[in-house]
Formats: structure tokens, sequence, C-alpha cells
């Protein structure tokens, strides 16, 4: 079955919320919700090593496309431009990122990943795995894809970026 063939979810006005399970059942909330106490766990967690979640969510991304701009940092870490510019600055001097002209465009720069970055990463990631194993440990393989789906055909739905 395709996701055409799908009967589509009954639409009604869910907001304002007339009782708590009708917050409960309100996607945006929950997402919000799951999304600041990730982070605020994530935070604490990487505080312990000098790190901050900004810095997780660059590398990570860096680690995955291997080659961004810094506007393309800014959407994917989820961090205003500036924030991401002095952030990637900090791990300019750290050692944990460089710089490059892009081959594509000479005008252009980008960020990549440098060895002692990639270490860094490999080190922090036993803490970052136990974390999201915590978040998942109650589900099994098919809700948790059926959850990234979902997640990712809404984000999807919203983004003004295609990264």
């Amino acid at each position: 079955m395709t996701d055409q063939d799908r009967p589509k979810a009954k639409r009604k006005n869910r907001f304002p919320f007339k009782s708590r399970e009708s917050l409960r059942q309100y996607a945006p909330y929950l997402i919000t919700r799951l999304a600041h106490r990730w982070g605020a766990d994530q935070s604490a967690a990487l505080a312990d090593l000098g790190w901050n979640g900004t810095m997780m969510r660059i590398m990570s991304s860096l680690s995955a496309y291997k080659e961004l701009t810094i506007n393309e940092l800014a959407v994917l870490s989820v961090t205003e431009q500036s924030t991401t510019s002095r952030t990637i600055e900090a791990l300019v001097t750290a050692g944990y990122v460089g710089r490059e002209i892009s081959d594509s465009d000479q005008r252009v720069r980008t960020v990549v990943l440098t060895e002692l970055g990639k270490a860094k990463l490999k080190e922090i990631a036993p803490l970052v795995n136990a974390l999201y194993n915590r978040l998942v440990e109650d589900l099994d393989e098919e809700e948790l894809m059926i959850c990234i789906r979902v997640l990712q055909k809404m984000t999807d739905k919203i983004c003004l970026t295609k990264i």
C-alpha cells in the first residue's frame, strides 16, 4: 500500500484543547516537548566533556554530509547563523573542523571534519548512543521505523530548505 492509497487521518480542529488527553494527542506539542527534553538531557551529558548541543549538531551534520557551508550547517543544526559561525570558530580553534574553499565555487567556503574531529565524535558516541537507546528502548523496531517515517514526512512538509 502506497502513501496515496492510505486513508488520511481525520482532520479536526484540535486547538484550543478541551482536556489533558487532547493536548497529549497534539503532534506539535509532543514534538516540541520531546525535542526540549532530548536537548536538555544531551546538553547535560555533553557538558561533562566540555561540549554543548550546538557543537554536537554541527559535528553530527558534518559527519553525515562530509562538507557543508555555514548556511547549511545553521539549517541542519537548527541554530541561528550567528551562533553557528561562533561555534564553528571555536571548533576550528580546537582543531575539530577546518574551513576549505569549495571545489565547485571558489567564492564559497565550506566546513569539514578534521581527523581530530572524527576522533572526538567516536569518543562521544557511546554517551550519545546510550541516551538514544534509553529514549527508544520501549519501542519495537517496527514502531521506531513508523515513528521515523512519520517525523520525516512532517519535516519534509514544513522545511523551507531541502538539504
